[in-house]
C-alpha cells in the first residue's frame, strides 16, 4: 500500500509579513489556547457529530514523529528530522524549533517564518514520514480495558507501510467488546482547542447495517474511548454484532442452570468463532461457534426433563446497578412460531430456572422431544415376560406402549392387562402405576403416559399362565410315581 503522506507546500508570498515580536508572541502562546471570552464561554458544546469532519481534529506532531523537510533549492537544510522528546527539531542557522502540538501545515508556516531571513525563495515543504505510536485509553464494556499503544505504520515485505489507527482496531486490541456493549453509543473523548475535551459519538451499528465507514474514525494521540453497557439489562445485542470484526474471536461465560434439567449446577459456555459446531457434552465445558443462548445452556445441562414448562423459562440477571432482573423466555414460541427472540443471549453471571409445567399438554410432547434442548435419548428398563428384556434407549416423552413394542412385545405368559411402571421421583420417592399394554392406545397421561429417564417396566406372568405352570410343575413331580405304579401293576 502506497505510503500516505501529509504534504503541505506554502509560499511566503501568500503569508502576511509578521514582525519578530509578533512572531514570538504567536508561538509563545500554546496552540489553541483560549484567548477570547468566546473560547471560555460556558455554552461550549463538547459534543461532536462524526459528520463534522473538520471538527474531529487534525494530526499534530509529537515526540517520535519523523518528518521530511524540503527547503526549495537548499539541500543543506533539507532532510528527515525526528521530533525530540522535548518536542523540538533542529535546523541549521535557527537551532531548535518547538513543533510539538502543531499540525503539518502549521509546522511548515513556522519554518518559513523562522528561515525567512536566510532564503531567497521562501518555499518549505513538510511531510510526515513515520508517525509515533499513539497512546490511547479504552474503558467500559471491553474484555481488557486500559491503556493501549497503537502504531500507524507496520513492517511489511516491502518496507514500512501505513495503516489507520481507528476505533475498531483499538477495540480489537482491547480484546473486543463484551456481550453487553452498546456499540451504537460509543464515545471518543478528544483534547480539542483550548485544552477542552470534546466528545465524539460513534454508532458502530450504523457501520454494520449501512456500511457507514465515517463511524470508524481515526484516532489521535491522547484519545479516550468509552464503550457503555446496554441501558436495558434485559436487552441483547443484534446478532450481526457478534459476527463483527471488533467482537472477540473467543470468550467464556459462567452461568447456573436449575430446575427441570438433567444436570443442574454451574456451567461454562465457551464461544470460538472458528471452532465449528460441536455436539454438547453433558455436564462438560464445550467450545462452539454458537453464541451462548438459553437453548445451548439447556443442551449442555443434559436437556430438559418431561416435566419442564418450556413456556416459562426464567433468566435471572444482575443489572448495572446491582439489582436482580428476571427475563422470561417462551421456548414453545421458538418451536411453534420460529421466534428466535425467545432464545435469549446469555451473559456472564446469568442464572436459568426451568419450572415444572402445571398442566402439560401431551399433544406437544412429540415436538418438544425433537427440540435441540431436549435430551437425545432416555433409558428405560423393561423386565419380565417380554421377548427381549433389558435397558432400551427411547426418544424423550416416548409413550409407555412404545417401550413394550421396542422389546418385541409381551410373551404368551405375560399379563398385558396389568403391567407395572416404576418411577423414581426427584425427591427420591418411588411411584408405582399399573397400566394396560394395549398397543392401540393413543398417548395420554392417564392410560399411556410418556416415559422418563430411568423408568422401569415390569411385566409379570398372567394368572392363567401361572396356573398352567403350577399344574405343569405338579405334573412333573407326580409323573415318576405314576410311572412306578404302572410298572408294578404290569
Amino acid at each position: 500500500m502506497k505510503r500516505s503522506v501529509y504534504l503541505t507546500s506554502l509560499m511566503l508570498a501568500t503569508i502576511p509579513t509578521l514582525s519578530s515580536s509578533a512572531l514570538a508572541q504567536n508561538f509563545t502562546t500554546p496552540l489553541g489556547s483560549p484567548t477570547t471570552p468566546a473560547a471560555l464561554n460556558s455554552t461550549f458544546n463538547p459534543l461532536i457529530n462524526v459528520g463534522q469532519r473538520e471538527e474531529l481534529g487534525k494530526y499534530t506532531l509529537g515526540a517520535g514523529d519523523i518528518v521530511k523537510i524540503d527547503i526549495f533549492n537548499v539541500p543543506e537544510l533539507s532532510g528527515n528530522q525526528t521530533v525530540a522528546p522535548d518536542g523540538t527539531i533542529t535546523i541549521a542557522l535557527v537551532g531548535a524549533i518547538k513543533v510539538e502540538g502543531l499540525t503539518i501545515a502549521e509546522t511548515a508556516r513556522l519554518l518559513e517564518k523562522r528561515l525567512a531571513p536566510f532564503l531567497v525563495r521562501k518555499i518549505v515543504n513538510v511531510s510526515l514520514i513515520d508517525s509515533r505510536p499513539l497512546s490511547i485509553a479504552i474503558v467500559g464494556e471491553v474484555n481488557r480495558p486500559g491503556t493501549r499503544i497503537l502504531s500507524l505504520s507496520r513492517n511489511t515485505a516491502t518496507g514500512r507501510d501505513a495503516q489507520a489507527a481507528t476505533v475498531t482496531s483499538a477495540l480489537n486490541l482491547a480484546g473486543g467488546i463484551t456481550q453487553q456493549a452498546d456499540v451504537s453509543n460509543i464515545q471518543v473523548s478528544r483534547l480539542g482547542a483550548g485544552g477542552q475535551r470534546r466528545i465524539i459519538k460513534i454508532d458502530l451499528l450504523n457501520l454494520l447495517r449501512q456500511g457507514d465507514i465515517n463511524q470508524d474514525i481515526r484516532l489521535l494521540d491522547g484519545d479516550s474511548i468509552f464503550v457503555p453497557g446496554l441501558a436495558d439489562a434485559t436487552a441483547t445485542q443484534p446478532r450481526q454484532v457478534g459476527a463483527a470484526s471488533f467482537a472477540p474471536d473467543t470468550f467464556s461465560i459462567q452461568i447456573t442452570v436449575s430446575g427441570e434439567v438433567n444436570r443442574t449446577g454451574p456451567q461454562t459456555l465457551t464461544y470460538a468463532r472458528n471452532a465449528g459446531q460441536v455436539a454438547s457434552s453433558v455436564g462438560q465445558t464445550t467450545v462452539s461457534n454458537l453464541l451462548p443462548t438459553v437453548t445451548r445452556a439447556l443442551q449442555q445441562a443434559g436437556g430438559i426433563t418431561q416435566r419442564a414448562d418450556v413456556r416459562n423459562i426464567k433468566i435471572i440477571r444482575t443489572g448495572i446497578s446491582g439489582d436482580r432482573i428476571t427475563i422470561s423466555a417462551n421456548l414453545w414460541d421458538l418451536l411453534d412460531k420460529g421466534d428466535l427472540s425467545q432464545d435469549i443471549r446469555l451473559i456472564d453471571g446469568d442464572s436459568i430456572l426451568v419450572s415444572i409445567a402445571s398442566a402439560p399438554n401431551t399433544a406437544e410432547f412429540g415436538q418438544i422431544a425433537k427440540a435441540s434442548f431436549s435430551p437425545a435419548v432416555i433409558n428405560v428398563r423393561v423386565v419380565g415376560e417380554v421377548i427381549r428384556g433389558g435397558t432400551i434407549p427411547l426418544t424423550p416423552n416416548a409413550p409407555f406402549t412404545e417401550a413394550i413394542a421396542a422389546v418385541g412385545g409381551i410373551t404368551n405368559s405375560g399379563d398385558w392387562r396389568n403391567v407395572e411402571l416404576y418411577r423414581i421421583n426427584p425427591d427420591g420417592s418411588l411411584t408405582q402405576r399399573r397400566l394396560v399394554a394395549d398397543l392401540a392406545l393413543p398417548a395420554n397421561e392417564a392410560s399411556n403416559p410418556s416415559l422418563r429417564d430411568r423408568d422401569v417396566i415390569v411385566v409379570r406372568e398372567s394368572f392363567g399362565a401361572g396356573l398352567v405352570r403350577s399344574a405343569e410343575r405338579a405334573a412333573g413331580i407326580i409323573a415318576p410315581f405314576v410311572n412306578l405304579n404302572n410298572l408294578l401293576n404290569n
